[in-house]
């Protein structure tokens, strides 16, 4: 039991680690502090409201070792100026009248006589009030110039005297520069005196729930310990095993030896303080007790009790589980007449199943196959009972694995072949299925293991399926020059004719490769001998099926390519098979935009990101949900943009797809590059930068997100130097090729502005031929913005004004207001500068509007500016400003605004809670409010509805969804 009267283990014997996320470097030179930035944000908010002369409590809640000291620590250290007083409760000091008041005003210099005398003598009914007088008189002794913090931890094993005396005296504070601040478990916040919670919770209060940590600031703490390499993934399985608890953490960093965090899913242990503990209570059981909490733990965090007590051989569960709950080893869920048995924390089910033996662990393991009917469980337990190769298990697992893959689920089909490969009797088998278990790693976006295994299968005898994995491993790496020679000699080495699956596999890996070349002749090639090689039921040839169109629509054949994936899905529904239109429909989508059919393209990525993601293809989740921000980017839904971009960049930064890193680091420049949001526009611009030698993919992706940087800036020098590579690219190439990377205007309008215009001509006069040629309607009116620029600047304002006319003919009812916003933008300038300021005030003022709807601020800026010119004062913008918060505080306020709590809000963009609170925390301070009410109803008057851009409707700059203008 825990000294908190807890039954959960206290981690007593760990004193060193305090109570936070703090850790000892492994060189012994200083602690190091890792998250909690929105946490320390909260408590600086409080310090600076205390210096300007109001006095603040902050109620820091979180559980044992959740790393509440640790919080109040740094916050300290990273504050000058301020005097400290502190103080402690301890439980066995609860009962020592004023223990804690004496612990403040220690050393200090205060007369504590009247304190001291108070514990020897029966206390007054008005002691408190007295000793709360003297530590108001404490206060008032220090230097009215610096404000004083103090610090009361675990406040809720504070003697309450001292309590009630620190309550007087808070109640008096009104300009005295004091910041309280009190630590507290949650579960023991009702110990703190009502007047206490009330100030807490009152207009001078607020309280911080320090939650757990993240993936990622797990990997911090281990790379402060010296454990560099330990990779996401199971940063994200210890999280989710310690709840984030950094105690827990940093004592299993410490414990377990560094070569086991690098194993493929290690079974992972509860700490040992924590495991003894847990031990001692199972100990003291009744032996039918303990077998069923045994039992428990084999089958997993929730099993049924019927399941359970017939694996645990316990006649009569119900007894044991009664004695088992009351020493905290298992809580019980009824429901729909069954009961579902769980841990309190899943350290306590590690903590059982480690102190299992090895012999009685098989045979529970045994004892649940032979009772389970679900396959995946069957065969986790069968090879948890084993103990030596086994030739049939290791055959099923493969089986199950060929399954799991047809459906999609790659993380299933990779752990089941690894199994297989560790079961199996030979060494060529043991080879060819891990060979396929690192194909399906990569598959599944797990980068970080297939890496690791990629160096064991390395001395593997070389041959076609060795030099396919790694190929594809190299591939979505970023890697061409090592993939391509991979891959090749792959192709060379196999055999179609013996084996036409691993040539179709090979060949579709080549087809992939040729999409990161930007190749569409390669693509067609090797897609079409994929699909040439593949069973109807083999999911290379709906990946095939996919690339084939894409490939078709960079040779110029875009309703071909269309055609060939609406074959396909047809051909895959009539077949009953729902895993695989994902991987189609996501190329669909990108084609459909590139058509002109925005509506239509936003609409099917809507439906195939999240599905993509639901069947475990983070690469086709990653593809498609960049192609959705840029969509929402096309077709005015900045926020959601924003949203989006942010999903695939946490996808990206999971599964360490280095190939499509610029892409989506592209699809996340655009609206804080228009938005005039220059931080984190640059910070998007420096992670998506790609270098000589990377994919010609990377290089468009990086070009076009600097480009869009410098082109919102105005510096068309820097546009030019970034979209230099893709002036370079054969014109063959899907650079090339209209409405597919929208970058030819950008140059075109860069050159015309640094007033090349001769070389703007040149430039422009193919590219118009091809759109011209290819009936792509948005790219025609892009270039034609370019042309008018051009006319304009040679002196022929009719012509100007006539390409213009063209450019805004030929948007039609497209919804692309940022682009018809340009393109009035510009049209204004050229008739303002030929003495037509009445049409021009007309354009320009319907280009203002729509930049004001986007918040598109450089170009609003732009417009006022002529204007101005026009003689016309521009119209006052909005007392909401947005632009005043980064791309991140914007998607997060949208989504709280909408009523989202901040785990929905984590859960729809992929983060950590913690990254949520962060966020909103800015918001609240950039904004100068204090609530969700007041964030939901400033951004209800930004936007003049409730609805905060899901329907789009003020997002199009003024337009429906056809493009109509209701004004």
């Amino acid at each position: 039991m825990g000294d908190d009267g807890s039954l959960l283990p206290q981690f007593v014997c760990f004193p060193a680690l305090g109570k936070g996320a703090m850790a000892a470097p492994a060189d012994g030179t200083t602690e190091v502090f890792v998250g909690r930035e929105a946490e320390l944000g909260i408590l600086r908010a409080a310090l600076e409201a205390v210096r300007a002369g109001r006095p603040r409590v902050v109620l820091v809640e979180g559980p044992a070792g959740m790393g509440k000291t640790a919080l109040v620590d740094r916050f300290l250290q990273l504050e000058d100026g301020v005097q400290v007083l502190r103080a402690s409760g301890e439980p066995w000091e609860a009962l020592v009248p004023y223990g804690v008041i004496d612990q403040l005003t220690r050393g200090t210099g205060i007369n504590r006589a009247r304190i001291m005398a108070s514990r020897e003598q029966a206390l007054p009914v008005d002691e408190p009030i007295s000793v709360g007088t003297l530590l108001l008189s404490l206060v008032e002794q220090f230097d009215q110039g610096s404000p004083v913090v103090l610090v009361v931890d675990d406040a809720h094993w504070a003697d309450i005297d001292s309590l009630r005396a620190l309550l007087f005296a808070l109640r008096r504070l009104v300009t005295e520069p004091v910041l309280t601040v009190l630590t507290v478990r949650p579960e023991d916040v009702a110990r703190l005196p009502a007047g206490l919670r009330r100030i807490a919770a009152g207009p001078i209060g607020t309280t911080v729930q320090l939650g757990a940590l993240g993936a990622s600031q797990v990997q911090m703490l281990a790379t402060s310990i010296g454990l560099t390499d330990l990779s996401f993934r199971t940063a994200q399985r210890l999280q989710a095993h310690t709840k984030g608890n950094p105690l827990y953490v940093r004592a299993l960093l410490s414990e377990v030896p560094p070569d086991r965090w690098r194993d493929w899913q290690p079974v992972l242990p509860a700490p040992r303080g924590f495991a003894s503990s847990v031990v001692r209570r199972l100990e003291s059981c009744d032996p039918a007790t303990r077998r069923l909490v045994e039992a428990a733990a084999v089958l997993g965090g929730h099993a049924w009790l019927a399941t359970t007590a017939a694996v645990a051989n316990v006649a009569e569960p119900l007894s044991a589980l009664e004695e088992a709950a009351v020493v905290d080893l298992l809580h019980v869920r009824d429901g729909d007449g069954l009961r579902e048995l769980a841990f309190p924390h899943p350290l306590v089910q590690a903590a059982v199943y480690g102190q299992l033996g090895p012999l009685r662990r098989a045979r529970l393991h045994a004892a649940a196959a032979e009772l389970l009917d679900d396959d995946a469980a069957v065969l986790r337990h069968r090879v948890a009972a084993s103990d030596a190769p086994d030739p049939k298990l290791a055959a099923e697992l493969e089986a199950f694995a060929r399954r799991e893959a047809n459906a999609g689920a790659w993380a299933s089909a990779a752990s089941a072949l690894v199994q297989a490969s560790r079961l199996s009797p030979t060494r060529a088998l043991r080879e060819s299925r891990m060979l396929r278990a690192v194909d399906a790693m990569v598959g599944a976006g797990d980068l970080e293991h297939a890496g690791t295994f990629a160096r064991e299968i390395m001395v593997f005898p070389a041959g076609a399926m060795r030099d396919a994995a790694l190929g594809y491993l190299a591939v979505v790496r970023g890697r061409p020059g090592e993939a391509d020679n991979l891959l090749r000699s792959a192709w060379e080495r196999a055999d179609p004719a013996e084996d036409p699956a691993m040539a179709a596999t090979i060949a579709q890996r080549l087809a992939l490769h040729g999409v990161g070349r930007l190749d569409g002749v390669e693509v067609v090639d090797w897609a079409s001998r994929a699909i040439e090689l593949a069973t109807p039921e083999d999911p290379v040839r709906a990946e095939a099926q996919a690339v084939l169109g894409l490939g078709l629509a960079w040779r110029g054949r875009i309703s071909e390519g269309m055609a060939a994936h609406e074959a396909a899905l047809e051909q895959i529904t009539n077949s009953g098979d729902s895993a695989l239109p994902p991987r189609i429909r996501m190329a669909h989508g990108w084609l459909r935009l590139v058509d002109d059919d925005i509506a239509g393209a936003r609409a099917e990525l809507m439906e195939t990101a999240p599905a993509a993601l639901g069947r475990g293809s983070v690469r086709i989740a990653l593809w498609a949900y960049a192609w959705l921000a840029l969509a929402d980017y096309a077709i005015g839904s900045w926020d959601e943009a924003i949203v989006n971009a942010e999903r695939a960049i946490a996808l990206l930064e999971e599964s360490g797809h280095a190939w499509l890193r610029p892409l989506v680091r592209y699809a996340a420049t655009v609206v804080p590059a228009a938005r005039g949001d220059r931080q984190t526009a640059e910070e998007h611009v420096r992670q998506g930068m790609a270098q000589t030698g990377d994919y010609e993919l990377m290089i468009v992706g990086g070009a076009l997100a600097r480009a869009h940087l410098s082109a919102a800036l105005g510096d068309h020098d820097a546009v030019l130097r970034a979209l230099e590579p893709l002036t370079s690219m054969p014109s063959s190439a899907a650079s090339n090729e209209p409405g597919f990377w929208p970058w030819r205007d950008l140059y075109g309008g860069a050159l015309v502005g640094a007033g090349r215009l001769d070389e703007a001509e040149a430039f422009l006069a193919p590219r118009e031929a091809l759109a011209n040629q290819r009936h792509r309607r948005s790219e025609i009116a892009r270039l034609a913005r370019v042309r008018g620029h051009i006319e304009s600047a040679r002196g022929n304002p009719e012509a100007a004004e006539t390409t213009f006319q063209h450019a805004l003919d030929q948007l039609g009812q497209m919804p692309l207001p940022f682009e018809r916003a340009l393109i009035e933008l510009a049209y204004g300038q050229t008739l303002r500068r030929h003495g037509k300021r009445r049409a021009a005030a007309t354009q320009l003022q319907a280009a203002a509007d729509r930049f004001s709807m986007l918040r598109a601020r450089p170009y609003q800026e732009r417009c006022e500016r002529e204007l101005v010119a026009c003689g016309l004062s521009p119209a006052e913008r909005r007392t909401f400003d947005p632009t005043r918060l980064t791309a991140q505080e914007l998607a997060v306020a949208r989504l709280v605004a909408e009523g989202l709590s901040n785990r929905q809000v984590a859960a729809e963009l992929f983060v950590s809670i913690k990254t949520v609170q962060f966020h909103l925390t800015h918001v609240y301070a950039k904004l100068g409010i204090g609530s969700r009410a007041e964030l939901a109803a400033r951004l209800h008057d930004s936007t003049g509805h409730n609805n905060t851009g899901h329907d789009g409707g003020a997002d199009l700059g003024g337009t429906d969804l056809n493009g109509n203008d209701p004004r």
